[in-house]
């Protein structure tokens, strides 16, 4: 069976090989300044068994291990729901029997402020779960794009259909900033790359490198973490769910630049 690859994925990949050990500044479209760094972590030759744990940690990643109290139902992220797939790293949430749904989360351990973070997955076709891929200081410093599988392509009576590119306020009570995509494709068929530019003047979101949002308010000021993450809590207003059934969001790559400039030197290269 043949698949399409989207053109952003075989971009992201050449430059992994070409260009990784020679460029000083990443320059992105509708940029100012660069990136000079570049943290690149290939799913896509792993296999099911491997130690994920060591593989992620010598990317610089860490796995969640943490309960959350969320409502109705709580939710629990363990190492034991991240492993590798065929190809991919694989984040399960687990078909719900009762007490906490086991979810899964990874982490950069690095912290930074402004990125471009480009991450390559499969959504899953198990309704009811929460995708995040966000970046995170805390619940004021927060941008994300979420997919959740109960809405992705029909609305619920609580949700609309689509992707969510948020912006959560600055300043506690007030609203966050949010859009919601809908889909061109179903997200559960097919590897796409979603990725988040993240700088001062906005907060830009695309799909397969085209753009789908810009949000200029409630843009995150200080430095955090990256992450993602896959799990549910029963919201009906929300995740829905919890998911009757495992639950498996597959990510082929995470494509991390960072280490903001305003100067652009050295050898550039487009990203």
């Amino acid at each position: 069976m043949a698949f399409f690859i989207p053109a952003c994925i075989v971009l992201a990949l050449a430059i992994s090989m070409a260009n990784a050990q020679m460029c000083n500044t990443y320059v992105a479209a509708n940029i100012s300044g660069g990136f000079t760094q570049r943290q690149f972590v290939d799913f896509s030759g792993v296999t099911p068994g491997g130690n994920v744990g060591s593989f992620l940690s010598s990317h610089g990643i860490y796995i969640s291990d943490y309960p959350i109290a969320s409502t109705p139902i709580p939710r629990t992220f363990t190492p034991r729901n991240v492993a590798f797939g065929s190809g991919s790293l694989d984040m399960k949430v687990s078909a719900y029997t009762g007490g906490s749904v086991q979810s899964a989360e990874i982490v950069t351990e690095d912290t930074f402020k402004y990125a471009s973070v480009r991450t390559v997955l499969k959504s899953s076709g198990v309704p009811g779960v929460c995708e995040g891929n966000f970046f995170y200081l805390n619940d004021n410093q927060e941008t994300d794009w979420e997919i959740l599988t109960s809405t992705t392509l029909t609305s619920s009576p609580y949700v609309p259909a689509g992707i969510w590119a948020s912006n959560q306020a600055l300043v506690p009570g007030n609203p966050s900033t949010h859009v919601t995509v809908p889909f061109t494709f179903d997200p559960s068929q097919g590897y796409h790359e979603y990725r988040i530019d993240w700088v001062a003047e906005a907060t830009t979101f695309y799909i397969d490198g085209v753009q789908k949002a810009r949000l200029t308010t409630n843009v995150p000021t200080q430095a955090g973490s990256w992450i993602w993450n896959s799990w549910s809590s029963g919201d009906p207003y929300w995740s829905a769910g919890p998911p009757v059934t495992d639950s498996i969001t597959h990510i082929r790559s995470i494509d991390v630049y960072k280490g903001y400039t305003s100067v652009r030197s050295g050898t550039i290269c487009n990203i």
